[in-house]
């Protein structure tokens, strides 16, 4: 890869607008058209055409060459077709590759992605997988960006990258797939949606923690009453007792809690739990853009 500057897509960014509406299909595909074959070795269009060419010549030799011409010519492509598959799937396997990532994302981003190609390598490509991205042109060893898409939500703290040689000839393209453990997980959160809230009475009881007890704090008075032996004293209601004569106490009821309580339960949503998480999110963010105290379970 050359460094320092990021490394180059070896082929056309097709698709990148398409990012808004993309996000949401199928983890299982790429934004750019969906997997395809990753892992392995294969003959390129240059290596099949080699090998019909060769054996072209074993069964039909034409009419006018010699039998020490086709033996030549045979020689030389086979001599071609081999020293291009070895060189490739040696050459892979001597790549090594490191990566770091951002902290955090939102589902629909392209995040850029430092890599770090080293070894003994000459021209190779680099595309990162799930989903599968642009293939990027690596000339030597160094450190460049790799752009990739947070397709779906969650941690993850493996990214897998695939290695592509084709040098020297272009015979065969030998492949190899690398799981990189990144240094820090990456937390790729959902995509809020929009959502309109409509004040109401928070459901407290189904609610917990800090922002739960905040919304019944403070107590109302609701009437008053005499005095009964072992009520507390900080009840007993001054003002009341000094106009009739006796001792009266307050009682009290815990005030109509305000806010909003925000429940969701992914378990058997199956394809719409993200877009449930989605909801959830955008909920809690329209809560709180009122500065209203919010509690999420």
């Amino acid at each position: 890869m050359t460094a320092p500057a990021a490394a180059r897509p070896a082929e056309a960014r097709r698709g990148t607008r398409r990012q808004g509406r993309s996000s949401q299909r199928s983890s299982q595909r790429s934004i750019e058209g969906g997997y395809d074959r990753v892992g392995g070795s294969r003959l390129t269009g240059l290596g099949a055409g080699l090998v019909f060419c060769a054996i072209a010549v074993v069964s039909s030799p034409p009419d006018f060459a010699d039998r020490q011409t086709i033996v030549l010519v045979w020689s030389a492509l086979v001599a071609a077709v081999v020293l291009g598959a070895v060189w490739p799937m040696v050459a892979v396997r001597r790549i090594t590759i490191t990566a770091t990532s951002p902290r955090d994302a939102v589902v629909g981003e392209r995040l850029p992605i430092p890599v770090t190609v080293g070894g003994r390598l000459g021209s190779c490509s680099i595309r990162a997988l799930d989903p599968t991205s642009d293939w990027y042109r690596v000339s030597r060893a160094g450190t460049g960006d790799l752009e990739h898409l947070a397709d779906r939500r969650g941690v993850f703290g493996l990214l897998r990258l695939e290695i592509r040689v084709t040098a020297p000839l272009g015979v065969v393209a030998a492949h190899r797939v690398h799981d990189v453990v990144l240094p820090i997980a990456v937390e790729v959160a959902p995509r809020a949606l929009a959502v309109d809230w409509q004040a109401g009475t928070a459901p407290v009881e189904l609610g917990s923690g800090p922002s739960a007890a905040a919304v019944g704090a403070g107590e109302v008075v609701r009437s008053v009453r005499p005095y009964v032996t072992g009520d507390p004293a900080h009840l007993v209601h001054w003002p009341t007792s000094a106009r009739t004569g006796g001792l009266v106490v307050r009682e009290l009821e815990a005030p109509t809690p305000t806010g909003q309580a925000i429940v969701l339960d992914l378990r058997d949503l199956g394809t719409d739990a993200e877009r449930a998480a989605a909801y959830a999110l955008g909920a809690a963010r329209a809560v709180l853009a009122e500065g209203v105290l919010s509690c999420a379970r």
